[in-house]
């Protein structure tokens, strides 16, 4: 179903009228980094990276249509048996510095909750994702193909759109592996296309530092756990795994002082996560889990497998508010 689709509901008002009918199921957006547009264009061929203007026209939009709660608020209410009406709660993964340097701003201005969810590993560090760095180095290689290597055969890269294909090609097949090979891999991709690790391009999505987490824990904003390498869990040994929740809550309590209670898998398809992870967050003392999985939460469900709602920065206002609110999946019914 295409974009038009999506729009057409939000035009309509059919999309707001639907939720005086649902107002229990919950949104839950996840958002990565803000970045203004020319400094995302290396790194935004998922759309991950959403400029400080435009999520704040989504958010003055969002505000006359849902509540904005923290995610810890909803946990509360869920927890104890309450059914949350009309809210929503806006989730940051992985740990990028531009959340407090764009996010924190624009959000603190308005007065919404948010919640970050921090790799921690790379605090404190010039590391970047892997799937960062294979983002830049195939969008600004001069290189017209890549070789075969990774991959079984060559990939074109003539094209905005085919270094678009190859992106999603390769992050599909590395994701596969476990992390210290995508590493690896991506290492030696950024060899073949003469591309610099170390550039200085790639500071626009590098991580927070330490001091950032506690500035961000004293201005109120919630943090989560997201890993302490953003390591795939379930193509991890089950110890290594179990190392990647537990030291990262840890850490983050160590940081900031208080409780880490949220966590929100890397990656977070559903094959992402194992029934022996979920028991793993439990006994470590987080109380619920994101994942990626497209879907609102609705009041009952597993609270180790929350689903959420990307917000793209691809997509119109009215594209997010139908997904937001549910309606498609109602009317096929």
């Amino acid at each position: 179903m295409g974009g038009l689709a999506f729009q057409v509901p939000a035009r309509l008002g059919l999309t707001r009228a639907w939720r005086v009918f649902d107002r229990t199921s919950v949104p839950v957006v996840l958002l990565h980094g803000v970045l203004p547009d020319a400094d995302a264009s290396p790194f935004n061929a998922s759309g991950k990276f959403i400029s400080p203007a435009r999520l704040g026209a989504y958010l003055e939009r969002i505000t006359r249509v849902f509540t904005v709660v923290s995610a810890e608020d909803l946990l509360g209410e869920l927890a104890a048996g309450r059914r949350p009406s009309n809210a929503i709660v806006l989730t940051f993964d992985d740990g990028y510095a531009n959340n407090r340097e764009h996010a924190l701003p624009l959000l603190a201005r308005m007065g919404l909750p948010f919640t970050v969810f921090v790799t921690t590993g790379f605090l404190d560090s010039p590391a970047v994702l892997w799937n960062d760095l294979l983002e830049f180095a195939l969008y600004s290689t001069r290189e017209q193909r890549l070789p075969a290597g990774t991959l079984a055969g060559e990939l074109p890269l003539g094209s905005a759109a085919e270094r678009r294909a190859a992106i999603a090609t390769l992050k599909q097949a590395l994701k596969r592996k476990p992390r210290a090979q995508a590493v690896e891999e991506v290492d030696h991709l950024c060899g073949v296309l003469g591309t610099d690790p170390t550039a200085s391009k790639l500071a626009d999505v590098r991580f927070m530092t330490s001091d950032d987490v506690r500035h961000l824990a004293d201005a109120g904003v919630g943090i989560g756990g997201h890993g302490v390498t953003h390591a795939v869990l379930s193509r991890e040994t089950e110890d290594r795994a179990r190392a990647e929740v537990v030291d990262c809550k840890a850490r983050l309590e160590g940081l900031t002082g208080r409780s880490v209670r949220l966590f929100a898998y890397p990656n977070g398809r559903r094959e992402d996560f194992t029934p022996a992870v979920k028991r793993d967050l439990a006994k470590a003392g987080y109380e619920a889990a994101f994942t990626t999985i497209h879907g609102l939460h609705k009041p009952g469900e597993d609270l180790f497998e929350i689903k959420r709602i990307s917000l793209d920065n691809r997509w119109t206002y009215e594209e997010f508010e139908t997904r937001a609110t549910g309606i498609l999946k109602a009317l096929r019914r």
